[in-house]
């Protein structure tokens, strides 16, 4: 029994008490009881709240634990008991006490093993590794991907997770200065050798001034390579960092511009409505992103590590965060 029907059934008993007149103003005023949501004046007879809609009868806690639940809650956060006793897990349709299996979704009543890691699921996708259970969860997939804003933000990760891929290795680029350069380089020209006859290179030789003009000249010549190598180097290097540079700036305007769609299909699907908190479940598993993520809940703003399995209000809505 909620907090709500409790206080009302005191207050009624209040009421109702023998040999006690009130007038119908001083009545109304005893009887007012107050939304646990809003605080909100409430009828006697109301069962939500005229402010905020809060369900007054629902359930307020936990069979199983004893945790504070939602009225409009499935399931209890803290422990994962299913809340809604006599109704299919997946579908919500009403249960014989006798089935096994449900007469319109045909899942098992007691819920589904997930062959991949070997845990019993209540809900459509694992809440472990995410695989798909049921037939729901296949149909779900389907959906999403002719769903137009998950696509975007599907393709606008992905994209981005591709471009974040090649900043690291232009920005390792940048860092080397340049990276390693291969400069091809001429050996020495011996055209100016050839204008010598063997006899005269002979004679030439022969004299130590003539030798050491020689030495000098093939130093020289062997410095001016060097020189030119290292210009030629530089060049390339700075070359390769411009063009490095130009490209990585290129390249965060497209990450920017992905991240953009991504916020916004974000937003349009975090708040998009469904008919049941399975239905929400099955439809933000679907568009699930690649890579270690959680998921935070509209409803509380919690951010549950399994995804929206873990959240007893899912069709408020939530979306899908890097963890």
């Amino acid at each position: 029994m909620s907090d709500y029907q409790q206080a009302k059934k005191q207050e009624t008993k209040k009421t109702s008490a023998p040999g006690q007149v009130k007038t119908k103003e001083k009545a109304l005023e005893q009887t007012a009881l107050l939304c646990p949501n809003c605080n909100a004046e409430v009828p006697d007879d109301a069962l939500f709240c005229p402010e905020c809609g809060f369900n007054l009868n629902g359930p307020s806690f936990c069979p199983n634990c004893g945790a504070a639940v939602s009225p409009e809650a499935d399931i209890c956060e803290a422990c994962k008991t299913w809340l809604l006793e006599g109704q299919c897990m997946f579908c919500y349709a009403q249960l014989p006490p006798d089935a096994d299996f449900c007469a319109e979704c045909g899942n098992p009543k007691e819920g589904i093993m997930c062959h991949a890691c070997g845990i019993l699921s209540i809900f459509d996708f694992c809440s472990k590794c995410g695989k798909p259970l049921t037939e729901g969860a296949v149909a779900a997939l389907e959906l999403a991907k002719k769903d137009p804003d998950a696509k975007k933000l599907v393709d606008s990760i992905q994209e981005t997770i591709a471009i974040e891929a090649e900043l690291a290795e232009i920005e390792a680029l940048i860092q080397s200065g340049g990276g390693d350069v291969d400069i091809e380089t001429a050996p020495p020209s011996q055209s100016k050798m050839g204008k010598f006859s063997d006899s005269k290179m002979a004679a030439l030789l022969k004299t130590g001034t003539n030798m050491d003009a020689a030495a000098a000249r093939k130093a020289d010549e062997a410095r001016k390579i060097e020189e030119r190598t290292k210009r030629q180097e530089e060049e390339k290097r700075q070359n390769a960092i411009q063009a490095a540079q130009a490209r990585k700036a290129d390249l965060e305007r497209q990450k920017a511009k992905a991240l953009a769609d991504a916020e916004e299909a974000q937003r349009i699907l975090q708040n998009k409505t469904f008919q049941s908190q399975q239905e929400a479940r099955r439809f933000h598993n679907a568009v699930r992103m690649i890579g270690p993520r959680k998921w935070r809940c509209n409803a509380y703003g919690t951010l549950h590590d399994n995804g929206p399995n873990d959240c007893a209000e899912p069709i408020r809505g939530g979306h899908w965060v890097t963890s």
